[in-house]
C-alpha cells in the first residue's frame, strides 16, 4: 500500500511525504557541482508569479473543455493530484490530435465570416436557387474538411485515450501533489524520490538565431534521474517564463498552499481540500478563468501579467538551500572545532 492510499485510508487527504514548504525536513549534502558552473539553479519559495503569459490560450483552451463540476473527471493530463509529463509517441499523437481539433474549431469560427458574407450577399442582390447551390457547393467541401479534423480530433484522442489506458497508467512519469513525490519512468523501472530532494534548473540551448532557448529541469539531488518539465513550456526565449513556470509547479506540489490560480487548475479546484478551503472563503467565482476567451486576455489582461512578471523579484533566498546540509547548515560530520588565541 502507498504513501497515499494509506493517507487516504485513514481520511487524510494528503500523504506524509506531501510537500508542506512551512515544514521542510533537515536533507542531507548533495548536489551536482558541475551543473551549477553550467546553469542556473532556481531558488525554493518566496514565490512570485505562477502565470506563465505564453502558456495562457494554451491553459484557456484545456480549461474550457471543462463545461461544469461532473467534466472534471476526466481531466487527464493535468489535474489537482498530478502534473502528467508524457513522453513517447503515444503522448505525441495524443497531443497532435487535440491540436487538430483546437484549429480545427477555430478554423469553422473563421469561415464563418465569407459565409456570412456570401448569405448577405445572395439576399441582397436578388435570391436564387443557383446562387444558394454555388454558395453551399463553395464551402461545403471546406466544412466537410474542417468537420473531419474537428471529430477527428476530438473523438481520435478520446479513443486513443481509452485504447492506451492501460498503456499510459504504465508510464507514471509526472509530479503527484498528494504524495509529494516525483516518478520518473525508465527502460525497466520506475524511480520515485521525493519532490524536495529535487533541484530546479533553467537550463539553456542555442537557439540557432543569436539568441537561446530555456527550459526546466528538474535533477535529483542524490543521483542522475532527471525530468525535464516540458509538459506546459516549450523551449522560450525568455528566461522569465521559466522562472515563473517553476513557481507553478512549486504551488502545485505544496500542500500549504491552494493550487495555483491558473486556468489549467481551476477546474480542479473544489476537488483539492486546501484549495476548496480557500476559495470557500475568499469567495473565489469557479469559473473565474474560463469565463475570459481567448481576445479578451489578449485585449485586457496579457500586458497586465507580463509587466507583474517582468516586474517580479526573482533575486530571492532559497528556503531549501536554508534545510541541506552543506548549503545553508554545517554538515554533521563536520568538525566544529576553532583555533583559540
Amino acid at each position: 500500500m502507498t504513501d497515499l492510499e494509506k493517507s487516504e485510508h485513514s481520511g487524510a487527504p494528503y500523504s506524509e511525504t506531501a510537500y508542506r514548504s512551512d515544514d521542510i525536513p533537515v536533507l542531507p549534502t548533495g548536489g551536482h557541482p558541475k551543473l551549477d558552473k553550467v546553469f542556473e539553479r532556481l531558488p525554493w519559495g518566496n514565490y512570485q508569479t505562477p502565470v506563465v503569459p505564453n502558456t495562457v490560450e494554451t491553459q484557456l483552451a484545456y480549461a474550457s473543455l471543462f463545461k461544469d463540476e461532473k467534466d472534471t473527471e476526466d481531466g487527464f493530463p493535468w489535474g489537482e493530484e498530478k502534473i502528467a509529463i508524457g513522453k513517447g509517441f503515444l503522448n505525441g499523437f495524443q497531443a497532435f490530435l487535440y491540436i487538430t481539433y483546437m484549429c480545427a474549431w477555430l478554423a469553422s469560427l473563421v469561415a464563418l465570416i465569407p459565409l456570412t458574407i456570401s448569405f448577405f450577399s445572395l439576399f441582397l442582390h436578388g435570391f436564387s436557387v443557383a446562387s444558394l447551390y454555388n454558395i453551399l457547393s463553395a464551402y461545403g467541401v471546406m466544412y466537410a474538411i474542417i468537420g473531419g479534423l474537428f471529430f477527428g480530433g476530438k473523438y481520435g484522442r478520446l479513443m486513443l485515450a481509452y485504447l492506451t489506458e492501460k498503456r499510459q497508467r504504465a508510464n507514471p512519469t509526472g509530479l503527484y501533489r498528494r504524495e509529494g513525490l516525483v516518478r520518473i519512468k525508465t527502460r525497466k523501472e520506475v524511480f520515485s524520490a521525493p519532490f524536495i530532494e529535487f533541484d530546479a534548473y533553467c537550463v539553456h540551448s542555442p537557439s540557432g538565431r543569436g539568441g537561446r532557448y530555456y527550459n526546466l529541469v528538474l535533477q535529483h539531488r542524490y543521483s542522475d534521474e532527471q525530468l525535464w518539465m516540458k509538459g506546459m513550456v516549450a523551449d522560450v526565449m525568455n528566461r522569465q517564463d521559466v522562472y515563473a513556470y517553476w513557481d507553478m509547479v512549486q504551488q502545485f506540489m505544496d500542500v500549504s498552499h491552494p493550487l495555483p490560480d491558473v486556468p489549467v487548475f481551476e477546474p480542479f479546484r473544489h476537488r483539492d481540500p486546501v484549495t476548496a478551503e480557500e476559495d470557500a472563503r475568499t469567495g473565489r467565482d469557479p469559473f473565474h478563468w474560463r469565463k475570459i476567451t481567448p481576445e479578451s486576455w489578449r485585449e485586457h489582461y496579457e500586458s497586465k501579467y507580463r509587466a507583474r512578471l517582468h516586474n517580479a523579484n526573482w533575486n530571492r533566498p532559497c528556503i531549501m538551500d536554508a534545510r541541506i546540509e552543506g548549503r545553508g547548515i554545517p554538515i554533521k560530520d563536520e568538525p566544529q572545532g576553532r583555533m583559540l588565541a
